[in-house]
């Protein structure tokens, strides 16, 4: 059977294509990880789910000696984030000292906080020379 011009060329191109699959093949088995790069190489970078905003660091404790240096902290000006600082307290507990200001309104004493939820005798106690209840500014 005597093939055109053209037709060879369509046979020559099939077998090259299929040569060239075959190579292809044998490489990215031979060679996985050089594979892999390769077919990675103007590859995007995958988007995933955004990511969360950076946790805040946490105040540093308040040492008994900056508390004598600057005085002790007010219980009824000083916010969440001060309250923090104090050894003992954290971000929670920072918040429901906040809240129940808020509720009740200013402490009359540092024994007061013994009504806030998870404030203890021994967490008191801790605290206790390290915080004040001053009367209100006029």
């Amino acid at each position: 059977m005597v093939y055109r011009r053209r037709e060879l060329w369509l046979l020559l191109s099939l077998a090259a294509a299929l040569g060239v699959g075959l190579a292809v093949g044998e490489f990215r088995n031979g060679f996985p990880d050089l594979a892999e790069r390769l077919e990675n190489l103007d590859a995007e970078p995958e988007i995933g789910p955004p990511a969360s905003p950076p946790i805040p660091p946490r105040p540093p404790k308040i040492s008994e000696a900056q508390i004598k240096l600057n005085g002790r902290l007010d219980l009824n000006r000083a916010t969440a984030d001060e309250l923090r600082r104090l050894p003992g307290v954290g971000p929670t507990l920072a918040d429901q000292i906040a809240h129940a200001r808020e509720r009740r309104g200013r402490f009359a004493a540092v024994e007061d906080l013994r009504t806030v939820p998870g404030m203890g005798a021994k967490k008191l106690e801790r605290i206790r020379d390290l915080v004040t209840v001053d009367a209100p500014s006029p």
